[in-house]
């Protein structure tokens, strides 16, 4: 008699079997199937529900489950292939207690959530160092001043240190969010069985605890039905691959020839196969196409579960290969591109030279015929007229002359200004303009030091909570090492 089908329903060929069958997945979560196992029996001998004998032997049994060995297709999935190893290793009349209040249903869903806390540990770390890699580069270029760009034209003087803080900062709202997640993951669903909970008096949190789970997703038909954790961290992974792909786009842009603002290390860089002058940045170009499909994942887990009625529906298997594939390229993108961006050389004169001919100062220039008197749509009015002037004539906005700034004003005002050779040549200078720009989280280097300085803590702090979070799940399983022992003392195993 088939162990899952009983005496309910006929063989089912093996094309079927294996077309419904997730255990090409399950290999995923098959380690997380076993702990689950686990802690319910533990639960169930604690609580007198089975015989402490029976328990130690059955305990004995799972500890001795090969995950890599729980992929039989024909048995569906790793709950019914663990069911097997069992049976086989104590039969069938021991082995049937284990399944004593408990589902597929809420078993998969508790092993879910306990691989992805891991996969968001991992990817949080990963962030961080990322985060690093970014703050150290900004430590390293508080004076390099380059142009800050709007629509992909030169807009106005900051520090590559401002820019590079940009990017950091959206990686750095990507961790809370990381860390906002994992508190939403880590409940427990276990206890309510199919959907409705059991008649059999299981005490949920005492196995949410084995588990290392905070809490319980109390609702018994929400607990097997809900994955809007899934969903939700598949949404937090692609908000980092956006970011990730952002910075990726400009390390792209940087290194090519018209731009020559950064080189690329060759340990993340590639050649062509007929052209031996190349130097392509093959990591940041992957990176930047892997951020689609984790967009992918995402998609793919809103579509699978819209319209599903409650509670639990076989659709939901399909939805978990997509936050694997998501998290693996999340998590390995994070690593290369931390490395790309350690390793990368920036280069000052490039980004010095992109400035000089003066037209990023324009709103500084601008400024400047305020503070005389004017408003900021006459000066903006005045600069942008010689703006066009000194184009239509090949020259430079740093070729400007006092007596042709102050007869623009007269034209577009009506006002008389006085400028001076050295107030015009400040205005137009980058580094004065910067240095100048001491609002709060704007280019100056000053406060831009301060900014790494905060920056830098909060990473460490990160760190630690990300550790810290590790270190619980090690102590939880401990201590659900040491229940086992408890149990195989008392029931002669």
């Amino acid at each position: 008699m088939s162990l899952l089908r009983g005496g309910r329903l006929a063989p089912q060929p093996g094309e079927v079997a294996k077309y419904t069958a997730s255990v090409a997945y399950d290999v995923h979560i098959a380690d997380e199937v076993v702990k689950v196992n686990i802690a319910h029996v533990v639960m169930l001998a604690e609580r007198g529900l089975i015989d402490k004998s029976r328990a130690s032997i059955i305990l004995g049994a799972l500890l001795s489950a090969k995950p890599g060995e729980l992929l039989d297709e024909t048995l569906e999935d790793v709950h019914m292939n663990l069911e097997r190893w069992v049976t086989e290793k104590v039969g069938a009349e021991a082995a049937g207690w284990m399944h004593l209040a408990k589902s597929r249903n809420d078993q998969v869903a508790a092993a879910i959530r306990m691989k992805l806390r891991e996969k968001l540990i991992e990817a949080g770390l990963a962030l961080i160092a990322l985060r690093r890699a970014l703050l150290s580069q900004s430590r390293a270029h508080l004076y390099t001043v380059m142009p800050g760009y709007t629509h992909l034209q030169r807009a106005q003087p900051i520090t590559l240190a401002l820019h590079l803080l940009a990017h950091h900062d959206a990686l750095a709202r990507d961790t809370e969010r990381l860390k906002e997640c994992y508190v939403r993951v880590n409940q427990s669903p276990m206890g309510a069985a199919a959907l409705a909970g059991s008649s059999i008096p299981v005490d949920r949190r005492r196995v949410a605890e084995l588990l290392g789970f905070e809490g319980l997703v109390e609702d018994t038909v929400d607990a097997v039905s809900a994955r809007d954790f899934l969903v939700e961290a598949l949404a937090a992974a692609s908000l980092v691959m956006n970011h990730v792909s952002r910075l990726c786009e400009e390390m792209v842009l940087w290194s090519s020839s018209e731009f020559g603002f950064v080189e690329i290390a060759d340990e993340y860089s590639s050649t062509s196969s007929i052209m031996p002058q190349k130097k392509n940045p093959v990591v940041a170009e992957v990176a930047r196409a892997r951020a689609y499909r984790v967009y992918g994942d995402l998609l793919a887990a809103l579509s699978m579960t819209a319209r599903l009625p409650l509670s639990y529906n076989l659709d939901l298997q399909e939805v978990t290969p997509h936050l694997w594939d998501a998290y693996d390229i999340l998590i390995s993108t994070l690593r290369v591109v931390a490395g790309m961006v350690s390793t990368a050389t920036f280069n000052p004169t490039k980004m010095e030279e992109a400035l000089s001919d003066g037209y990023v100062n324009a709103t500084e220039l601008a400024n400047m015929l305020v503070k005389k008197g004017l408003s900021f749509r006459q000066a903006h009015h005045a600069v942008g007229l010689l703006v066009r002037r000194l184009l239509e004539q090949g020259r430079t906005l740093t070729s400007l002359t006092p007596s042709e700034l102050v007869e623009a004003v007269r034209e577009v005002s009506g006002k008389e200004v006085v400028v001076g050779a050295e107030e015009l040549k400040l205005a137009l200078n980058p580094r004065w303009t910067v240095e100048a720009c001491q609002v709060e989280g704007g280019p100056s280097p000053s406060r831009v030091k301060v900014m790494i300085d905060e920056r830098v803590k909060k990473a460490s702090l990160d760190e630690k909570y990300f550790t810290s979070l590790k270190s619980k799940l090690e102590e939880a399983y401990d201590k659900l090492m040491e229940a086992v022992k408890v149990i195989a003392s008392s029931g002669g195993g």
